[in-house]
């Protein structure tokens, strides 16, 4: 399925201390003009796209979101989400209206099961307690049948739930949560050079082996991780082709294309949306290591964030190589598990 993020703007009503959105420039906190979104989806409907999504910022202050939403279905888009901070949806009118439009699928950051930190890393008291009364409606709606297309959770894994991360996956599986994304934190803006919120490999990797045992023993989420290098997933996930496929999470990811609409409000650019890839974007921000060079998987891992490799530098990747060829091993003859390589044309990381 091809689908298309729309970013209508970067208002938002959190200040997350490591948004990768940083401190947003007065005209980035501009609304995009309806129409022009309208004719934007339009023009990607035309293209092939089946799913939409609708990102900011915050897209649930944005005074058109049910009119664009109301638009893409009747454009016949079959999938139509939103990414959002969740806060707006503990109002369950606000999320009938959004059902009523079209809303088939909604995503949800929130960063900790423990209403402390998640209100520290919001910068706004009580936000817990909203996201938490969101999902709890956004559960009630799914089991109603009226987001077929389900509730998860987008979740950065970051220093302060990097070791809570089962108990975070308790919290969530309570409130009736199917589906978990863990995406490393992209250390940029606000997370830039900052140890209190980027974690070392060392640290994540032997978490995410706990978490992986105690879903597969017990919850069966549809679980999985984005932003790992291979080298960095434990090799109990890594050797066995099973366990690989469900918690590689790139491997799940849609093929997205994303127009950023509100750039066209800047004086000095045309009218017209700033259109790119997101997984040919991504590898502008990721590089190989020298060491990579003798990796079986160097053709199919997007590497690692450079500003990752910035603070912490690559001497922790040089046994990569040989973890990843004794993984492999693990897989035995004919097991098929290996990760597909990278699309014709899809331009390499770079090496630093």
């Amino acid at each position: 399925m091809r689908n298309v993020d729309v970013n209508i703007g970067k208002a938002c009503n959190l200040r997350c201390r490591f948004c990768s959105n940083g401190d947003p420039l007065p005209e980035e906190l501009r609304w995009a003009d309806a129409a022009m979104v309208e004719a934007e989806i339009r023009m990607r409907r035309r293209e092939g796209a089946e799913s939409v999504g609708f990102l900011g910022g915050e897209p649930t202050l944005y005074p058109h979101l049910e009119r664009i939403v109301r638009a893409a279905r009747e454009l016949g888009f079959s999938r139509i989400a939103l990414c959002t901070n969740g806060t707006r949806l503990a109002d369950a009118d606000l999320l009938e209206r959004l059902l009523d439009a079209g809303v088939t699928r909604v995503a949800v950051s929130i960063h900790s099961h423990c209403r402390t930190v998640e209100d520290h890393i919001t910068r706004r008291p009580g936000s817990f307690e909203r996201k938490v009364l969101a999902l709890r409606n956004l559960v009630a709606a799914e089991r109603h049948g009226r987001l077929p297309d389900g509730v998860s959770l987008n979740t950065v894994l970051h220093r302060r739930n990097v070791e809570h991360l089962d108990r975070f996956v308790r919290f969530v599986a309570g409130l009736g949560i199917g589906s978990v994304r863990f995406n490393l934190i992209r250390p940029c803006r606000l997370a830039e050079g900052n140890k209190t919120w980027v974690p070392r490999f060392s640290l994540v990797t032997p978490n995410v082996l706990r978490v992986v045992r105690l879903n597969e023993s017990l919850f069966h989420l549809a679980l999985n991780f984005g932003d790992l290098p291979f080298c960095k997933y434990p090799r109990a996930v890594l050797g066995n082709p099973k366990l690989r496929r469900r918690y590689v999470g790139e491997g799940w990811d849609l093929v997205t294309d994303v127009s950023v609409t509100w750039r066209h409000q800047r004086k000095t650019m045309a009218a017209r949306a700033a259109r790119f890839n997101w997984q040919r974007r991504r590898l502008e921000f990721k590089s190989l290591v020298p060491t990579c060079r003798t990796c079986a998987l160097r053709d199919s891992c997007e590497g690692v964030w450079q500003k990752y490799l910035d603070l912490y530098g690559d001497r922790e990747f040089a046994a990569g190589p040989a973890f990843v060829a004794a993984c492999l091993r693990d897989d035995g003859p004919g097991d098929g598990g290996t990760p597909a390589p990278r699309r014709p044309g899809r331009p390499r990381a770079r090496e630093s």
